[in-house]
């Protein structure tokens, strides 16, 4: 497997780069608006929403019924929004196409791992057109703990048969930036709905303000 070889300014130390693990929503489709907009159109208010971002169904279930609310009424209201909203439409991020065809090209595998079902993450790559630019596609839901865990991007590494020394994260979530830090693997914050703030600048490797900087970023690491 060909790589891209990296030195960390910030670490001082080389990395080979084999591997490129994705978040789906608000990282590569610009979908986090939308289910923002659902969640509260089902009732859901703002503040609870946001610890939903980055997380699996059953966190949001379980912090659904803490609130007092019913999940299942809920989710028929949310996903009724999403999918009306989402009909026409998927809409990509900013640089995706150009960021995973630039990797592609370098000889670097690619995942999602994300807290979405598998079977979304297949229907938007379908629709989209992206599915041939994936090896592997993982979800929340097949691992014990879901974000900020390790274990879907820990995963994603396993199935592309990279190290974690080996793979770059791509975010927009805390959680998902608290994740690929405790994986171990360098992980790079693209921030979509909410800035980074000190935790994230910490956490995270590097912050950029779209996927169209991650192909230049990584060329300026090249050791």
């Amino acid at each position: 497997m060909k790589g891209i070889d990296m030195r960390s300014a910030e670490q001082g130390m080389h990395r080979t780069i084999r591997a490129a693990i994705f978040d789906m929503d608000g990282t590569i489709y610009d979908t986090e608006r939308v289910y923002r907009l659902a969640w509260l159109a089902a009732g859901v208010p703002e503040e609870l929403y946001r610890t939903f971002i980055g997380t699996p169904r059953a966190h949001i279930k379980k912090a659904l019924e803490e609130n007092g609310f019913d999940p299942e009424k809920i989710y028929v209201r949310k996903d009724e929004y999403t999918a009306k909203a989402l009909e026409k439409e998927i809409p990509l991020k900013p640089g995706a196409v150009e960021c995973l065809s630039w990797l592609r090209a370098n000889g670097i595998k690619t995942a999602i791992a994300t807290s979405s079902s598998i079977e979304v993450a297949q229907k938007y790559l379908v629709r989209t057109g992206l599915a041939e630019k994936f090896d592997v596609v993982v979800s929340g839901n097949q691992v014990p703990n879901g974000k900020p865990a390790p274990d879907v991007f820990l995963l994603a590494a396993e199935q592309l048969g990279a190290a974690v020394q080996e793979c770059v994260v791509l975010e927009d979530s805390y959680n998902g930036v608290r994740a690929g830090y405790h994986a171990g693997m360098l992980t790079v914050m693209i921030p979509d709905l909410i800035p980074a703030d000190d935790e994230m600048r910490e956490k995270a490797d590097y912050v950029v303000a779209s996927l169209g900087e991650v192909p230049g970023l990584l060329a300026s690491l090249t050791a």
